[in-house]
C-alpha cells in the first residue's frame, strides 16, 4: 500500500503540467492553433500520455479555466481579508487585484479570453461561466449593499453590481485586445472613482464628507 501516495502525486503533477502547458500554448498560439501536440510540447510530456489524464483539447481548456479560477479566487480572498472590515475597502481591493493579475500574467488573461470565446459553443464551459459570473455578481451586490447600509445610503445594489462587473469585464477585455489604448492602472482608477462616487466618498462627489477621500 505504500507506493499509492507516490503514484497519486505523480498523476497530479502530470495533470498540472498539462494544464500549464495548455495555458502556455494558448497564450503563444491562440486556441485554434493550439493542438494536443503543442500542449504536450509545452508541458514536456509525450503526446501518448494525454489520454490518460484528459479527453482532449476542449477538456484541457476547461480544466485550465478551472485552474485559473481557483488562483483568482485565492488572490481575491487574500486581498479582501487584508483590506479590513469596511466592505467598500474590500471591493476596492478586489478591483485592484483583478487588474493586477491581468498585468502580471497576460498569458493567463489570454486563456480567460479564449474560454469566454468558445463558451457559447461549449455547454460545459458556458455552464461554468454562468456559475462563476453569477456567483461573483451576487458577492459584489452583497458587498455594495453592506457598504450602503453602513453609510445610510439608498443604493440599488443589484443594478450597481451589474454595472461594476460589466465595467470590470469590459475594461479587462479592452486592454487584452489593445494594450496600447490604456493601462490596467487606468482601468482600475476609473472603476475605483466610480465606486467612490457611488458612495459619495470622493472630494468632488455630491454628498462627500468634508472633502474626505481614500488613499
Amino acid at each position: 500500500m505504500a507506493p499509492a501516495p507516490k503514484r497519486t502525486k505523480t498523476i497530479e503533477a502530470r495533470r498540472q503540467d498539462l494544464i500549464r502547458g495548455t495555458i502556455a500554448s494558448i497564450a503563444a498560439l491562440g486556441y485554434n492553433n493550439s493542438t494536443v501536440q503543442t500542449i504536450c510540447d509545452e508541458a514536456g510530456l509525450s503526446r501518448g500520455l494525454i489520454s490518460h489524464y484528459f479527453k482532449g483539447k476542449d477538456d484541457l481548456l476547461l480544466e485550465a479555466f478551472r485552474f485559473l479560477v481557483v488562483e483568482a479566487d485565492a488572490d481575491t480572498r487574500e486581498a479582501v481579508r487584508a483590506a479590513g472590515p469596511d466592505p467598500l475597502d474590500q471591493l476596492l481591493a478586489a478591483t485592484e487585484v483583478a487588474f493586477k493579475r491581468a498585468k502580471e500574467s497576460r498569458a493567463n488573461a489570454m486563456v480567460w479570453l479564449a474560454c469566454w470565446g468558445v463558451a457559447p459553443w461549449n455547454p460545459q464551459m458556458l455552464e461554468l461561466y454562468h456559475k462563476l459570473s453569477r456567483r461573483y455578481r451576487r458577492w459584489v451586490g452583497r458587498i455594495i449593499a453592506e457598504a450602503a447600509a453602513q453609510r445610510g445610503l439608498a443604493i440599488d445594489a443589484e443594478k450597481a453590481a451589474l454595472t461594476y462587473t460589466q465595467m470590470i469585464d469590459g475594461f479587462w477585455i479592452g486592454w487584452l485586445m489593445d494594450k496600447h489604448a490604456y493601462g490596467t492602472e487606468d482601468a482600475a482608477i476609473i472603476i475605483r472613482d466610480w465606486l467612490l462616487d457611488l458612495f459619495g466618498e470622493r472630494p468632488n462627489s455630491r454628498g462627500g464628507k468634508n472633502g474626505e477621500t481614500r488613499k
